[in-house]
């Protein structure tokens, strides 16, 4: 499908990354003042390209990720993420992003958005897919025309000021040595009153600190392991509850909460890694009580500090 039309609505909110100015099309070329060029392919607007490095990591998310693991292993994981939809887990599947709170009425970008499935599902009169990976935004214009998609870097974000009522960023923070930068484009495309909800790994939560520990010690990889949950990227970083507070703290957002998220991520990985264990008498009724109930106690101090995730909402 080369030379997709762009949707109009898109081109209108769209901005040089990095001079920010209003851009010129002429075919299927956006030209900034400075006469830098940036192409649209499929419908793609592309104002970045993709290293190496964070070409293997989008690969880790691409369906192909499922050739690479038994069908046993693969029906548990099918059968866990059914439960986390069921949930509302949003940060956990893309088919759960309904659950993410935005209005009908609003206008939402979802930085880091991968194959595109949490954008299809992102509720808004326009939801717009950001991601690194030109291979996988195009595909996903593809699968979900409804939608727009823009390869970009969060870190400048090729959208007008005061666009957004919601910029969503699931696990997109701990990937960039410089998240401060992510926060200040997500306030600065945000409108008045708009919200950011942002989710990220605990360092100190064990399930996570132990599984990524072993995964470098026997390196099992030396970039990214099959399942995408388990994508351990040598750049990758997590937060510590401290850590979080100072990120916000020193933003531009005057108002923000960090919401401490979630425990039982040990049920998930070892039915994965031994797909038997699923077939324990109630298995999916001990995972919905251990996630229900380990979300709730994560809530308290001191065992705030051992959730699995940190979760933002910060208001402009």
């Amino acid at each position: 499908m080369p030379n997709q039309k762009i949707n109009k609505k898109l081109l209108d909110i769209l901005v040089d990354p990095i001079s920010k100015r209003k851009l010129i099309r002429k075919n299927n070329t956006l030209i900034s003042a400075n006469s830098v060029k940036y192409e649209i392919e499929n419908g793609v607007p592309v104002f970045t390209k993709l290293d190496p490095y964070l070409e293997i990591e989008a690969e880790a998310w691409e369906d192909e990720w499922q050739k690479g693991v038994t069908k046993s292993a693969l029906s548990v994981y099918k059968k866990n993420m059914q439960i986390f939809k069921k949930l509302k887990f949003w940060e956990e599947s893309g088919e759960a992003a309904n659950y993410i709170p935005t209005k009908l009425t609003d206008a939402v970008l979802d930085i880091g958005c991968g194959n595109g499935v949490s954008t299809s599902h992102i509720r808004g009169r326009r939801v717009v897919g950001l991601e690194l990976s030109k291979k996988q935004m195009i595909r996903a214009k593809e699968k979900f025309p409804n939608n727009d998609f823009v390869v970009g870097d969060a870190r400048k974000l090729p959208f007008r000021s005061d666009t957004f009522d919601v910029v969503v960023a699931i696990n997109i923070l701990h990937h960039v040595a410089d998240p401060e930068c992510i926060l200040d484009e997500s306030y600065r495309v945000l409108k008045k009153g708009g919200i950011l909800y942002t989710v990220d790994p605990n360092l100190h939560n064990p399930i996570g600190f132990t599984g990524r520990g072993l995964f470098k010690l026997l390196k099992l990889r030396k970039v990214f392991p099959t399942f995408p949950q388990f994508a351990l990227g040598e750049d990758e970083r997590q937060f510590t509850k401290g850590d979080y507070y100072k990120l916000f703290l020193n933003s531009k957002f005057v108002k923000w909460k960090i919401i401490p998220h979630r425990i039982e991520r040990l049920l998930f990985f070892s039915t994965i890694l031994i797909p038997a264990l699923y077939k324990i008498p109630f298995y999916d009724k001990m995972l919905e009580f251990t996630s229900i109930y380990g979300n709730k106690l994560v809530k308290n101090q001191p065992f705030d500090r051992f959730c699995y995730f940190w979760k933002a909402e910060a208001i402009k």
